[in-house]
Order: structure tokens, then sequence, then C-alpha cells
């Protein structure tokens, strides 16, 4: 695991309390925050696996390992007529027994 070193920036932040259609006056409240500001770059050098996590206003960038996956084509399934007439006479009545028909 890598930090990353984040920079820190105050963002403005506005929030508006009441006011109605008849009564006009809103309370404006502002203020700033600080927000951790992690460059774009990172993200776009992300590679497969890889995640940035924030948490206590610490980022880090984690890696998972990665799995070899078998990749293949499914064998091909052969059925008969009467399988498939078997199996959707099957799922009707289950349907049925369902929707109470």
């Amino acid at each position: 695991m890598t930090q990353i070193t984040p920079e820190v920036e105050k963002v403005p932040v506005f929030a508006l309390h009441g006011g109605t259609a008849i009564y006009l006056f809103m309370r404006i409240t502002t203020g700033e925050k600080e927000v951790s500001k992690i460059r774009t770059d990172v993200f776009f050098r992300l590679k497969e696996g890889e995640f940035i996590t924030y948490a206590d206003g610490k980022d880090k960038k984690v890696q998972f390992s990665l799995q070899k996956i078998l990749r293949e084509l499914p064998s091909e399934a052969k059925f008969t007529k009467e399988d498939l007439h078997e199996n959707f006479e099957r799922i009707y009545r289950e349907v049925s027994l369902i929707f109470g028909k």
C-alpha cells in the first residue's frame, strides 16, 4: 500500500434556511470546509485491481492481487425436444401453483 499525499483545499459551503412563497425571509449560512484534493492523474494511472481508499482524512492506494481466471467457451448443451417440452411443462405447473390458476 502506498500513501498518497493529498492536498487540502477549502471549499465554500452555502446553506439556505426558511423562506416560502409568502414569507421571503431567508437565512443564508456560509462557511468553508476542508476537502482532500486528490490529483486526477492518480486516478487515471490506476491499474487493474487498484483502488483509492479515503478514511479519517487519509488517502491510500490499495492494490488487490489479481486471480488467474480461466476463460473458455461453454460446452454446447444437447437437449432433445422431449427434454425441452418436459422442462416447459414443469415450469408451467410451478407458475400455475404460484399464481393459483
